[in-house]
């Protein structure tokens, strides 16, 4: 089967799954938010996010899904804005998720591995920020520490498949830095992360459209701009404006030349940006740009 058979045979899955799975042994309680907060940052509705965040706090209070919970929304509001403004309370979120775990493991109060899956999540997210900064060593080490946690809790728990994101991101971000890691007994090869990612795709109950948004950059990095382009329409179907779906469809349309319809993904893109009350002219700027190269790519040079 191919990547894009297998893709439309995952749309079938999440056009009818959305969250409504029933839940693995363990997922009760703190995690059962984590569907609805993923959905709202996917739409870029940062607000309604801390509001979910509040929410879960009142519900849990002290709980470490609560710090990665707020973690998530500030990580996920700095790679959507380009922005480092909340890079510190980010890292401390983080940093407090893996303390709080820690307390409640020496507790015995709580499954092990919803402990192990958030620990293994804050390390992920860190490491993929170190990656997005120009840190690859920094990344691929924490992303190291996580995929263990992550290995274990497939071992244990096959079914708990949104810890197959994590290992997927690992397997696959570091086969494509695999010349800065000699020091790795083993470097994964990129298809063992793709099968992951997959996993994720078809069976996770909150980290599909994730996962989704990972793969689309894998393949646009490796030319397989058909893919990619069906991995954002699979998106798209469920968030038609979302940008983490809106950017990589801008970057195969410009890498396929097809001027027109970038010049109407970069014009929606920067509607959204200077219609949104956190934009600091960084994204903005950019989109200028590109809408300058479509109107000169179109003859139009009265539109540049």
């Amino acid at each position: 089967m191919t990547p894009i058979q297998r893709l439309r045979l995952s749309w079938i899955t999440l056009l009818w799954a959305g969250i409504v799975l029933s839940s693995p042994r363990g997922w009760a309680g703190p995690l059962d938010l984590y569907p609805a907060l993923l959905d709202t940052l996917m739409g870029g509705h940062y607000r309604a996010a801390d509001s979910l965040c509040a929410q879960l706090a009142a519900d849990h209070p002290g709980h470490p899904a609560v710090p990665y919970a707020l973690a998530t929304v500030r990580y996920t509001h700095m790679i959507d804005m380009e922005d480092s403004v909340g890079r510190a309370e980010f890292l401390a979120l983080a940093d407090t998720c893996v303390a709080w775990c820690r307390v409640w493991e020496k507790r015995g109060e709580h499954d092990r591995t919803v402990l192990d899956y958030l620990k293994g999540s804050a390390y992920s997210t860190k490491g993929l920020l170190l990656l997005h900064e120009g840190n690859p060593l920094g990344g691929i080490r924490l992303l190291f520490m996580a995929r263990d946690l992550f290995a274990g809790i497939i071992a244990a728990q096959p079914d708990f498949y949104d810890a197959y994101l994590g290992r997927g991101a690992y397997r696959a971000s570091v086969a494509r830095y695999a010349s800065y890691l000699k020091w790795l007994p083993v470097v994964p090869t990129e298809g063992s992360g793709w099968d992951d990612l997959w996993l994720t795709v078809e069976k996770s109950r909150f980290s599909r459209y994730s996962a989704l948004s990972a793969m689309v950059w894998f393949a646009i990095e490796d030319r397989d701009f058909a893919l990619a382009d069906s991995i954002v329409q699979l998106g798209r179907a469920r968030f038609p404006t979302a940008r983490a779906f809106l950017w990589p469809k801008l970057a195969v349309e410009v890498r396929q030349r097809r001027w027109a319809d970038a010049n109407v993904t970069a014009g929606t893109l920067l509607n959204q940006y200077l219609n949104h009350p956190d934009n600091n002219g960084y994204e903005t700027t950019g989109l200028y740009w590109r809408l300058m190269i479509c109107a000169d790519s179109l003859g139009r040079p009265n539109e540049a």
